[in-house]
């Protein structure tokens, strides 16, 4: 298992405008956990309820461009700090967030736990919104 190419695989599946679920869902693990915004958005509890969330925010979104910065692996954990750019449907803004993404892979190199870091304020702010609204982007599908 290369935890590091694993990764990198996954983000990958990002650059585009219509996700492919099957191969997202094929690397978690069933109990895989996901929390989109840490700490303000709730943890996703499951590989099926990730992929949910996932195609919920590409309705929102798409176009994720992942511009990996830096990639450090310990063990199974690895380490991601980005650059992430993704293009707005209801009017085709691009918005661009630096990312901290740290996974957790499982013996088999399915990802288990997956958490991000990003400044949600700034993204508000590209967007034209205030914090009340960005975290009830965040929060919906609770």
């Amino acid at each position: 298992m290369n935890a590091e190419q694993t990764v990198r695989d996954f983000l990958a599946l990002f650059h585009t405008s219509r996700l492919d679920t099957k191969a997202l869902r094929a690397m978690l693990a069933d109990d895989a956990r996901y929390q989109p915004v840490v700490p303000i958005a709730p943890v996703r509890e499951g590989a099926d309820a990730i992929v949910e969330e996932l195609e919920r925010q590409y309705r929102l979104y798409d176009e994720c461009a992942c511009d990996t910065l830096k990639l450090a692996v310990c063990g199974n954990t690895v380490f991601t700090e980005r650059i992430d750019t993704v293009r707005q449907l209801a009017n085709g803004q691009r918005t661009t967030t630096h990312v901290v993404g740290v996974f957790d892979l499982d013996a088999a190199g399915r990802i288990v736990w997956w958490r991000e870091y990003w400044d949600a304020l700034d993204c508000a702010g590209q967007l034209g919104i205030d914090d009340k609204t960005m975290r009830s982007l965040m929060c919906a599908g609770e």
